[in-house]
């Protein structure tokens, strides 16, 4: 029988980033029970390729990070927390600053993927419906994060479509490896962020 393999392409935040968002989603959980992806880590998702050939789809990411390695690392801002527009759920996520040399950067992230654009997000909880999310969005709305990270590689994720373990498993990290160019960012100023360190988060 033929393998076929999923492929989740990623951007990572710094592990203390990774872990304020479990936090958010253990007390999204006091809160409301179970709800989709709360068991998953956080991370900014660029693509997903379901059901490939590995065979077929390995070699393009050969080429894939010839093309990235032109591309210089980043800074991104969290702002906050915000939701996509509600149907009958409700998604809520931490935002990234929006700014000319982010969607730039972004732009030609987005190209290299072959991707169509899309909102930069960390999702906190994902699909909620909208009973729950009544209880659980007011608890975000107006809770500030302010934190900036730099993305240095760009990492993809890979697991066996039809496996029995459907674990996300490290595939490969391309590192960005350009220079950013002088007039890109000569009016861009990084901020100073603070940060509690505490062990579990609460939302009342």
């Amino acid at each position: 029988m033929e393998t076929y393999k999923d492929y989740m392409i990623i951007l990572s935040p710094p592990m203390h980033i990774a872990e304020q968002v479990k936090k958010f989603k253990q007390a999204a959980e006091r809160l409301i029970g179970e709800f989709d992806g709360m068991h998953s880590k956080g991370c900014i998702v660029l693509k997903m390729l379901h059901r490939q050939k590995p065979f077929w789809t390995e070699p393009l990411f050969e080429k894939l990070e010839k093309q990235l390695s032109l591309m210089e690392p980043f800074t991104l801002q969290i702002n906050g927390f915000a939701t996509f527009l509600p149907t009958d759920y409700i998604t809520i996520y931490a935002a990234i600053k929006s700014t000319p040399e982010m969607e730039d950067w972004f732009k030609r992230l987005r190209q290299c993927l072959n991707e169509k654009k899309a909102v930069p997000h960390i999702t906190i909880a994902r699909q909620v419906p909208n009973d729950k999310a009544k209880k659980l969005w007011p608890k975000f709305k107006d809770r500030p994060w302010d934190e900036c990270f730099e993305v240095k590689y760009l990492t993809i994720l890979e697991r066996e479509t039809y496996g029995f373990d459907q674990t996300w498993q490290p595939f490969k990290s391309i590192p960005f490896r350009g220079k950013a160019e002088w007039y890109l960012f000569k009016d861009h100023k990084k901020g100073v962020v603070k940060q509690d360190d505490k062990d579990q988060i609460s939302l009342f």
